[in-house]
């Protein structure tokens, strides 16, 4: 990955901050502190990321302080480390941008977050939250702030070279270019490789950012999977219920329903018993009927016997007038007796026919029978009563004329129990007709009652089949059961993993920040190590700039004598009197030569002392 990939994903976050500040206003104070959290252990990961980084410059920073210190350690490799150093520092400063931006965007949130819990509730939870979200803000900055100033120390160890070396850099200009040049595929490799690790420990981070929000949303999926899960489980128990209520009802329903069955086939037995009774009663009455008709007609023959048997007396009574009085008497006694007798007769059928119904007609129908047997024997009684009297011719005319009346009466009499017989077959025939309409309306109600049974046993079966297709929906519910059963334990056993994820991510962060505690401290030492080195480091570059000063005076003090000591050596080469004074002279200018061959190369081993110092700083 290069420079370019690195840009692309620093705009993309870049983007991704604005877009959240552009839907800041929409969202709800739980998904702002939420998105708050998520940015805030991104923010913290990060951190972490540069706090590695910056150990690994300050031990870059130690390895650099010497090759400072010395200008003889002056290489490739340190050449390289110093690159190595300044681009680290560069990476450094622009992450730390993004943190600040980042916090300013958390910052935003807290402050939108903070409004909204306070319109809602004053003393929440969510006041609690956005108070350690602040003090987690804060610990953040801190920790930026830190870095920033440790940041600047590292700057202030590389800026003295940068400052001072615009004298040296005529003179070794060419030897670092040369260098830099032999080595600008090395740092370019370096840089990428660099990069590359910048940019797989920002993807780390991204995606533990993207994995800490999934599994959020994942237990918010699964609570709300429980949720609905449950549901359906007391719904489905209501349900059961209610189809268990239903079954018991239905079952209630068909032991009703055979109990009215087997009433209703009871009474129909009942019915048809008394059918068949009435049957035999009505055939019963019709032999009745016909032999009661066959003795009125037996009395009718009797009757025109006994007419003409009393006519017979008349014409025979009739020269018999001179009969005795008593006999008359007895008679007329017995005719009394005969009226008598017919009307208690007359009284009784009409007694006997209110009083008593279809069963008691047999006892209506005897009565004619002793009313006739009576009358044989008064007949008879007359015959013997007519034999007495054929000799007494007497009183023939009276007895024939109260004989007479007697056969009028007697007609009467007849023609009355012709009516009666008459009337008595007409009601007999109306209690025929009622008794076969009787019979017409039980085989209605019979045929009624067997559509009943009917209607009955097709009802019965679609009991049986609402039953059985109950106890298919029955066991439909409990498979569904069973099944959100099942599905529950998933979801609990789910639960259970993600709670233990949960719990070992939670171990991590506690890790996490006792190795951030751990840090802050090795920060706070090398800080407190790199203020030691910067004030040795301040020391020394003002003892050197004082040598510098110093070895600067004594050069200008050595070239004025070198330059005397020319001129005197000069005047005696011209003057070269005498041999004595050639032969001092001779010694003179020996030593003054080896003087300066001795300061010559003293004045250059300081002059590239002071050029190397100078590059260095």
């Amino acid at each position: 990955m290069d420079v370019d990939s690195i840009q692309d994903g620093h705009y993309l976050r870049e983007h991704i901050l604005l877009s959240h500040g552009d839907d800041r206003n929409g969202e709800a104070a739980a998904e702002i502190l939420t998105r708050v959290d998520l940015e805030i252990t991104f923010g913290s990961e990060k951190l972490l990321n540069l706090e590695m980084l910056l150990m690994e410059i300050a031990h870059r920073a130690t390895e650099i302080e010497p090759l400072v210190l010395d200008a003889e350690l002056i290489s490739a490799e340190s050449v390289e480390k110093v690159s190595e150093f300044d681009l680290l520092s560069c990476i450094l400063d622009s992450e730390v941008k993004e943190l600040e931006k980042l916090v300013d965007s958390i910052q935003m949130d807290i402050g939108n977050a903070e409004k909204m819990a306070s319109d809602e509730d004053p003393v929440s939870e969510m006041n609690h939250k956005v108070q350690d979200a602040t003090v987690s803000l804060k610990q953040m900055q801190d920790l930026i702030s830190a870095i920033r100033r440790q940041s600047a120390n590292f700057e202030k160890v590389i800026d003295p070279s940068h400052d001072n070396s615009g004298s040296g850099a005529s003179k070794d200009g060419g030897y670092e270019n040369g260098h830099v040049s032999s080595h600008s595929a090395m740092h370019a490799e370096e840089q990428r490789n660099i990069l590359q690790m910048l940019d797989q420990s920002i993807a780390s981070e991204l995606d533990l950012g993207k994995k800490l929000h999934d599994s959020e949303s994942v237990m918010e999926e699964l609570k709300l999977k429980l949720h609905h899960a449950e549901h359906e489980s007391f719904f489905l128990e209501e349900s059961v219920e209610v189809i268990s209520e239903r079954m018991f009802a239905a079952e209630n329903a068909s032991e009703l329903f055979l109990g009215a069955s087997k009433e209703l086939i009871d009474k129909v037995n009942t019915i048809q018993f008394h059918l068949s009774a009435s049957i035999r009663r009505e055939g019963d009455l019709k032999s009745k009927l016909e032999q009661s008709l066959t003795k009125l007609d037996g009395s009718n023959s009797t009757l025109e016997n006994v007419k003409q048997d009393s006519e017979k007396v008349s014409w025979e009574a009739m020269p018999s007038q001179a009969q005795p009085d008593y006999e008359f008497l007895i008679l007329q006694d017995k005719i009394q007796q005969l009226e008598e007798w017919l009307r208690e007769s007359k009284s009784g059928l009409s007694l006997t026919i209110a009083s008593t119904g279809a069963n008691e007609v047999e006892e209506a129908q005897n009565m004619p029978r002793s009313e006739m047997s009576i009358l044989k024997i008064i007949v008879n009684d007359l015959k013997d009563a007519i034999f007495r009297t054929e000799s007494r011719t007497q009183n023939a005319e009276a007895k024939c004329e109260q004989l007479s009346h007697a056969n009028i009466q007697l007609n009467e009499e007849l023609k009355s129990l012709k009516s009666q017989g008459s009337d008595r077959a007409g009601l007999l025939e109306k209690r025929l007709k009622e008794s076969d309409t009787q019979l017409e309306h039980a085989k209605a109600s019979v045929e009624a009652i067997v559509e009943h049974q009917s209607m009955l046993k097709s009802s019965m079966s679609d009991m049986e089949q609402v039953i059985e297709d109950l106890k298919e929906k029955y066991l439909k519910a409990e498979t569904r059961a069973e099944n959100a059963e099942s599905k529950c334990t998933l979801l609990t056993d789910t639960n259970l993993e993600l709670s233990e994820e949960l719990s070992f991510l939670r171990g991590r962060v506690e890790s996490l920040e006792n190795s951030l505690c751990k840090a802050n401290q090795l920060k706070v030492s090398a800080a407190k190590d790199i203020g030691i080195k910067t004030k040795t480091i301040t020391d020394l570059v003002a003892k050197l700039a004082l040598e510098r000063e110093r070895l600067h005076l004594q050069i200008v003090t050595l070239t004025k004598k070198n330059r005397m000591l020319a001129q005197k050596c000069k005047e005696n080469i011209n003057e070269g009197t005498l041999l004595n004074n050639k032969v001092t002279a001779n010694e003179g200018e020996l030593r003054p030569t080896k003087i300066m061959e001795e300061i010559v190369p003293d004045s250059s081993t300081t002059r590239t002392k002071v050029s190397s110092c100078g590059v260095l700083l």
